[in-house]
C-alpha cells in the first residue's frame, strides 16, 4: 500500500522542492514523448466514439506514460487494451531483469502514444507507438495497428478489404525496391499480420524490427493497389479514375534513369520506326555526363521529365537536400536539352507533402506510373512483354528503363503487339489532356481492373 504523505510536517521549502520535482517529470516526460518519431497524418481526426485517457506511473526505477482509446463497447475496448497489457508486461519484466541497473537517477522508461485516423465513413485506424528505453543506449520502438469499422463494430484486416494474392505481393516488392532486404521481404509474405492505415492517397504499411533506427514506413500509391481492393471500399475512399472514351486506346510510354549512350540510341530508333513519341524522365547526372545523347532525345520531339539529380529516395533526406536533387537535376536537363522539364517522377515512385510542395512551388506536374514493365528486375525481353500486355488497359502509363539493353530488346515487340491491340502512343502530358486529369496531384494513369 500507498503510504499517505504527512503534508502537514512540511515546511515551504520542502513544498517548493516537491512542486519542482513535480514539474520536472512531466516535462521529461513531454520531452521524451516529443523525441518519439511519432507523425499522425494532419487529416487524421479521431471519431466521436473514441475518447482517449492518459495513465502515468512514476516510481524509483521506471516511468509510465500510456495514452489508451477509451471506447463505449468493450467488445472493442478488449483487444485495445491487451495489447497495451501485454506491453506493459513485457517493460516491466525488462525493469526487473535489469533491476540492479535501475535506481538512484537511472530509470526506465515506457510511453505509448495513440492515433486515429479515418480511412472511410465509416472506418477508422487506431495507431500505437510504443516506445522502451530499459538499460538500453536505443530505445526499443515499434508500431501497432488496428482498423475499426464503426458501423459493424469490428477490426478489419488487410485480406478483409483487399485481395492479397501473389499478384498484389508483387506489387507492393516493387515499391519496397530502395528498402528491400531479406527482413522485409519476410515480413511482407503474411498480408494478415501487417500494421497498416488506409486513404484515398496510400496504403501505409509499418514493419518492425527490420531496422535498428525503428519502424520501417512504406506508402503504396493508391492506384498501385486500385486493382486489389474492394469495389466498396475504394468508393468509399472517393479514388477518381480517369477513362478514356470509348474506343480510345491510348497509352503513354515511360523511360526512366537515362540517357545512356548505347541504350537510349536503340530505343530512340525503334520508337522511331514506330512513329511513336515517349517520355523520358531523366537524371540530371547522366544528362550532364552525356548531353548529347539528352540532346537527341529532346530533337526527336520526345518530351522531357525530371527524374532527379541521383535518384535518391526523395522522403529519406532532408528538405534542403531533396530541393537540390530535383533544382540542380532540373538545370542540368536544360542545359543539355534546351529544354524545361515540367514534370516530375520521384525515385521509386515515393512521394510525401514535401516532395509534392516542392513539385507545386515549381509548377511541376508528379508523374508515376500504372504499369510497372519490371524491366529492372526481370531483364529478360520475353518477361518484360508478358508483364506489360497482362497488366495493360487504356489510360495506362507504361514504366520502362533506357539503361538495360534488354528493355531495347523487348521494345519491338512490345509496339508490335499493342499496336496490332489497337493501341496508340501519346507522352504522358497529352495523356493527361486526353483523360482531362488534374495535373496538380501526382498522376498515375488508368490501371486494369480485376
Amino acid at each position: 500500500m500507498l503510504k499517505k504523505i504527512p503534508f502537514r510536517r512540511i515546511r515551504w521549502p520542502g513544498w517548493v522542492v516537491l512542486i519542482i520535482i513535480g514539474f520536472s517529470f512531466v516535462y521529461g516526460m513531454a520531452q521524451l514523448v516529443d523525441a518519439i518519431r511519432f507523425d499522425p497524418e494532419s487529416e487524421g481526426t479521431s471519431p466521436q466514439a473514441i475518447d482517449f485517457k492518459t495513465e502515468t506511473v512514476n516510481t524509483n526505477t521506471y516511468t509510465m506514460a500510456i495514452k489508451t482509446p477509451v471506447m463505449e463497447d468493450s467488445h472493442i475496448n478488449k483487444p485495445l487494451n491487451g495489447w497495451i497489457e501485454k506491453e506493459k508486461e513485457d517493460f516491466l519484466k525488462r525493469v526487473k531483469e535489469n533491476k540492479k541497473e535501475l535506481g538512484e537517477g537511472y530509470r526506465g522508461h515506457l510511453i505509448i502514444q495513440a492515433d486515429s485516423r479515418k480511412s472511410t465513413q465509416n472506418t477508422y485506424s487506431i495507431i500505437f507507438h510504443s516506445y522502451q528505453l530499459v538499460n538500453d543506449v536505443r530505445g526499443k520502438e515499434h508500431v501497432k495497428t488496428f482498423t475499426l469499422d464503426m458501423s459493424e463494430k469490428k477490426f478489419v484486416k488487410l485480406p478483409d478489404i483487399m485481395t492479397t494474392n501473389d499478384e498484389m505481393l508483387q506489387t507492393i516488392r516493387t515499391r519496397l525496391q530502395p528498402q528491400s532486404n531479406a527482413k522485409l521481404q519476410e515480413a511482407i509474405k503474411d498480408p494478415a499480420s501487417w500494421n497498416w492505415t488506409l486513404n484515398g492517397k496510400a496504403l501505409t504499411l509499418y514493419f518492425n524490427d527490420i531496422e535498428e533506427a525503428g519502424p520501417t514506413r512504406v506508402e503504396i500509391p493508391i492506384h498501385a493497389i486500385l486493382p486489389y481492393l474492394d469495389d466498396k471500399i475504394a468508393d468509399d475512399l472517393g479514388v477518381a479514375v480517369a477513362s478514356t472514351g470509348l474506343g480510345e486506346k491510348y497509352v503513354a510510354l515511360t523511360f526512366d534513369d537515362g540517357p545512356d549512350p548505347h541504350v537510349t540510341p536503340r530505343i530512340l530508333n525503334v520508337l522511331k520506326e514506330h512513329d511513336v513519341q515517349a517520355t523520358f524522365f531523366m537524371l540530371g547526372s547522366q544528362a550532364e555526363k552525356y548531353p548529347a545523347v539528352a540532346k537527341s532525345v529532346a530533337e526527336a520531339g520526345h518530351e522531357i521529365g525530371n527524374h532527379t539529380d541521383h535518384h535518391k529516395d526523395l522522403t529519406k533526406i532532408g528538405r534542403e537536400q531533396m530541393v537540390q536533387e530535383v533544382m540542380v537535376s532540373r538545370q542540368k536537363i536544360i542545359s543539355a536539352t534546351k529544354v524545361v522539364p515540367d514534370i516530375l517522377r520521384p525515385p521509386y515512385g515515393a512521394i510525401n507533402s514535401d516532395v509534392e510542395t516542392i513539385a507545386n512551388d515549381n509548377g511541376t506536374s508528379l508523374v508515376l506510373w500504372s504499369v510497372d514493365s519490371l524491366d529492372w528486375e526481370n531483364k529478360n525481353a520475353a518477361a518484360i512483354n508478358r508483364v506489360v500486355q497482362k497488366e495493360i488497359a487504356p489510360g495506362a502509363i507504361i514504366l520502362l528503363h533506357d539503361v538495360h539493353s534488354t528493355t531495347a530488346d523487348a521494345l519491338p515487340t512490345l509496339l508490335t503487339t499493342l499496336e496490332k491491340e489497337g493501341y496508340r502512343f501519346l507522352t504522358v502530358s497529352q495523356l493527361q489532356s486526353k483523360l482531362a486529369a488534374e495535373t496538380a496531384s501526382p498522376f498515375y494513369g488508368n490501371m486494369k481492373k480485376g
